[in-house]
């Protein structure tokens, strides 16, 4: 019976990881995919062969791939909790130390806690785990340290730092369950001096690699502290349990098992429940914006609410896209310029978010070079996302030698070789040319040079390109939305002049409204064709606004532009030389 609560607590368990990740986390996991880039050609192959634990890299980038579908990464993430946490088990008992597979799987709990860029640190416990586990399993002594010390050997060459968790793991099962000073020791001294050797003989690169590989963590940044504490709970619980003993507190089995599920349950659920992703919201349109579901992005900002500047952002490159950004403009919170593009480019996702709104727009040189910053600024300089758009900005600039080269380097990833392979015929000009999302980008392109860069110079970056395209839709509607955003109702009739007598969405046709109260014209109301209901609605609410408060307002007019004016919060001004 015993057996088998351990089993279904294990079950339990390996359940609880794959909803907490799909609930919480699918859509970190899912954005972290495109920083890993999985190649199929034997020079990638070599060169992770060629690296302290360069096949845990490896490893990771092509399970990574998966992380872009759903259920992807919280099977993924459940097995490998379920296989470290089953392993350890094992060894406990191994080590004498019999109890409940809720104390096997509690240091699994810091795989959901502290979620890292990649899945290296897993994949590097699910090697070192099992194999202690399957170390204690040998009971004639030569063999299982000759075992032990080839095992040690091959893992810090193929999953380094698996090696330093085994050699501890191999210490305390030695200590343990055997005494066996000597060994434990040597287990330790060699997994310590083993990189130093492979540092001066096998490999030029620093200390810090030779110990750690580059794959378990980025190799810029300082090594996470919670990487550390993962690695290190497991030995060292070990011997603190077997220290404890194998008293029980709870001597009534059946106790004993309501409270070992109690806790299994609330801890999970807490899990689930206190631990979200704050940036849940920006990877969950990032994802949608890949797959082109525009529509869902709006839908779910106007049922849900935008909680940042990046989702916003995201919401009004939505809005863009399905032709409702002047539509919707009351529905939207208006935070001005950084509502509309990045405040900066240091960041990752912020690094998207410039490239996608200045391809929207027709601003194919910003798209290009924060496409470029975002390939090279991306863990070990690949990100498949960004290379895509360089591939599409070089055929639209006709730079189709550089666009080849992005293309062999897709070609090689699986997801998105055959998207790479449909643009090689656009390295042909006149293919190039008679196709049509290519016409339209070179079409909506500006014919002088433009100076201005989106993110220093806007709006006048997005002036240029309406001077030399006034038909370009998108580059008008960020415009007038900034101008409308920030009251400027001067700058707002400057930019409109040149569409009158056109069909003007309502906004637009309410904030001429407020300029011909401002500074009446008879003639401005015929020259823009403005619908009588909207006149006659803004004539209403010009008459009445000093009855009325806010909550009326509100109630009347808050779909208009003017109530905009009257009660919304002027945007900050933005940090730009413009």
């Amino acid at each position: 019976m015993k057996r088998d609560n351990n089993l279904i607590i294990l079950l339990l368990f390996m359940l609880g990881c794959g909803l907490f990740v799909e609930l919480n986390f699918r859509y970190w996991y899912a954005f972290m995919e495109q920083y890993m880039m999985f190649q199929t050609t034997s020079d990638y192959l070599v060169r992770h062969l060629t690296e302290p634990g360069g096949m845990v890299g490896y490893l990771t980038d092509f399970i990574s791939m998966g992380f872009y579908y759903p259920l992807c990464a919280a099977l993924v993430i459940a097995l490998i909790a379920g296989i470290v946490s089953y392993s350890f088990h094992r060894f406990l008992k191994a080590c004498g130390v019999e109890r409940s597979m809720l104390i096997a799987v509690a240091p699994a709990t810091l795989l959901l806690l502290f979620p890292q860029e990649s899945i290296a640190h897993m994949l590097t416990l699910t090697v070192a785990i099992p194999l202690a586990a399957a170390y204690t399993a040998i009971k004639n002594d030569k063999i299982r340290w000759s075992i032990g010390f080839i095992a040690l050997t091959a893992i810090y060459f193929l999953a380094a730092p698996a090696n330093l968790i085994f050699a501890l793991m191999v210490a305390v099962y030695e200590l343990i369950a055997h005494r066996r000073y000597g060994v434990a020791a040597a287990a330790t001294a060699w997994s310590a001096l083993l990189p130093l050797l492979a540092m001066n003989i096998f490999y030029t690169i620093p200390m810090r690699e030779a110990y750690i590989g580059k794959h378990i963590a980025h190799p810029e940044v300082a090594f996470p502290t919670a990487l550390w504490v993962m690695g290190a709970i497991y030995p060292i619980l070990a011997v603190a349990l077997r220290l404890i003993g194998n008293k029980r507190f709870i001597v009534s089995d059946k106790w004993h098992t309501r409270v070992e599920y109690s806790a299994l349950a609330i801890t999970l659920i807490a899990c689930i429940i206190f631990k979200v992703d704050l940036m849940g919201q920006p990877y969950m349109y990032d994802h949608l914006a890949r797959e082109g579901k525009w529509e869902k992005i709006v839908e779910h900002s106007q049922r849900y609410g935008i909680r940042d500047f990046d989702a916003l952002i995201y919401t009004n490159l939505a809005l863009s896209h399905t032709g409702r950004m002047a539509t919707d403009f009351t529905r939207t919170p208006q935070l001005g310029l950084y509502g509309l593009y990045p405040r900066d480019t240091k960041y990752y996702i912020q690094n998207i978010l410039s490239s996608e709104v200045s391809w929207q727009v027709g601003h194919v040189n910003t798209a290009q070079r924060t496409a470029f910053i975002g390939t090279l600024g991306s863990r070990r300089s690949v990100q498949p996302r960004m290379m895509k758009r360089l591939v599409e900005t070089y055929i639209v600039t006709g730079e189709m030698a550089v666009a080849e080269k992005f293309i062999k380097v897709l070609e090689s990833y699986p997801r998105l070789s055959a998207w790479a392979s449909s643009m090689r015929p656009l390295l042909n000009e006149e293919v190039a040319a008679a196709t049509d999302w290519v016409a339209e980008k070179r079409r909506l392109m500006p014919v002088t040079d433009n100076l201005y860069d989106m993110q220093n110079s806007f709006p006048k970056s997005v002036e240029a390109i309406i001077m030399d395209c006034p038909e370009n839709k998108a580059a008008l509607e960020y415009l007038l939305s900034f101008v409308l955003m920030y009251k400027d109702i001067n700058n707002f009739m400057g930019y409109i002049e040149p569409y009158k007598g056109q069909n003007l969405p309502k906004l637009y046709q309410e904030a001429i409204c407020v300029y011909q109260a401002t500074k009446p014209d008879e003639q401005i109301l015929e020259a823009y064709n403005i619908d009588p209901k909207i006149w006659n609605r803004f004539a209403n609410y010009d008459r009445n606004i000093q009855m009325m408060n806010a909550e009326t307002a509100y109630k009347m007019y808050g779909d208009t532009y003017y109530y905009y004016l009257q009660y919304g919060a002027t945007p900050e001004p933005p940090e730009t030389n413009n």
